[in-house]
């Protein structure tokens, strides 16, 4: 069995790793694979995108593909917090125009395509078996395809954008410094034929969590309740009761799903820690994304957070490639300076919420309130 050859092997095709594949592409006349773990067709858990994504999609060479793919407008969000009275934040004057309620899986898949169109290399459905050691010259991936068997490629430079396991870089001795440990129960809703429904997104704080909720394409309706172990003790996935029970006590968010009907499947549960990993980068490997640092929930920042970080480290990696010994540092306090100010911002909403200072859950995140110690 011999082995391929590329520059830049990028591990994970969601946004983070889709990007930098774009952006190198642009940028380089390096040879770009990218390796992506699920199928094109495997379950995503919609998003919204806020308006200023609008300029990464847009340097990336991607914007007219998105508006042409049939995501769904959104006029903003509307919260519940730090009182009962509902907030309204309308992107209709944004100068970026419209947020938008993503199809995970039209989005994720086009940009794969995108990359593949521009001359890059697009393995779907393949996992990392294991790596080794190339020296200067890189690593040798071992690599897994259910069909086509075992193979192995070697790669100059490896990009972590496997999302918040950071599989790559863990295996390379990178650790996890998470400020706070959370996580989201996912439910489906359907809109019922004719009903109407608003595009607003909607968080609701209660006194378990913060509750999320939003149309998406298709008459789909997406709820995630955001709690912590103590907060969320009893509730499970495979038992929605105890979930459903929590959301008849919601007020915002009950009243919008009276037109909906829940699909009756399994919960999801996702993990939501709020983290940074200890060293972003090494000699012939980086992190990106979620890989590198992952953001709090509610900031809704996910999907832009990793186009911008994908549009950073492909200029990280460039120079790097051509000599400019400094610039993987450079990248990797870009990353620590932009997590620490996400902190920043984090604590301020979470101080906002007063109304149940006794809750495990506010309890718990008031004293998860770090960034003035991470940022010493």
């Amino acid at each position: 069995m011999s082995d391929a050859h590329c520059d830049v092997a990028v591990l994970g095709g969601g946004p983070a790793g889709a990007g930098v594949a774009l952006a190198l592409r642009a940028q380089t006349q390096g040879s770009v694979t990218l390796v992506e773990r699920a199928s094109h067709d495997a379950p995503r858990i919609g998003e919204t995108l806020p308006p200023d994504a609008r300029r990464p999609l847009a340097k990336l060479g991607v914007w007219g593909g998105f508006l042409r793919d049939g995501h769904l407008a959104s006029r903003g969000t509307a919260s519940s917090w730090g009182s009962a009275t509902l907030g309204h934040h309308d992107t209709l004057m944004s100068p970026g125009g419209s947020a938008w309620h993503l199809d995970r899986a039209r989005f994720d898949a086009s940009l794969r395509a995108q990359v593949a169109e521009r001359g890059g290399t697009v393995r779907v459905g393949t996992t990392l078996t294991g790596c080794e050691s190339l020296g200067a010259e890189g690593f040798r991936l071992h690599l897994s395809h259910p069909s086509e068997g075992l193979s192995t490629l070697c790669a100059r430079f490896v990009v972590d954008a496997t999302g918040w396991k950071a599989d790559f870089a863990t295996s390379q001795g990178a650790r996890r410094q998470v400020v706070d440990r959370c996580f989201a129960l996912y439910g489906d809703f359907r809109l019922r034929e004719g009903a109407a429904f608003s595009t607003q997104a909607l968080v609701e704080a209660r006194p378990e969590g913060w509750w999320y909720s939003a149309l998406l394409p298709g008459g789909r309706v997406v709820v995630a309740l955001m709690g912590d172990g103590e907060s969320l003790r009893g509730v499970r996935p495979s038992t929605p009761e105890a979930w459903l029970s929590l959301l008849e006590r919601t007020t915002a968010t009950r009243e919008r799903l009276d037109v909906c009907d829940f699909t009756g499947e399994p919960l999801r549960a996702v993990p939501a820690n709020v983290g940074l990993l200890d060293r972003p980068h090494a000699g012939h490997w980086l992190a990106v994304g979620d890989a590198a640092c992952t953001f709090d929930s509610l900031s809704s920042q996910g999907i832009s957070k990793a186009l911008d970080s994908a549009l950073l480290a492909a200029e990280a990696l460039d120079q790097h490639l051509r000599g400019r010994a400094e610039a993987l540092g450079a990248y990797a306090a870009r990353v620590r300076q932009g997590f620490v100010e996400h902190l920043r911002t984090r604590d301020h909403y979470y101080r906002e919420e007063r109304r149940w200072p006794d809750a495990p859950f506010w309890r718990n995140r008031r004293e998860a309130l770090a960034s003035d110690a991470l940022a010493a």
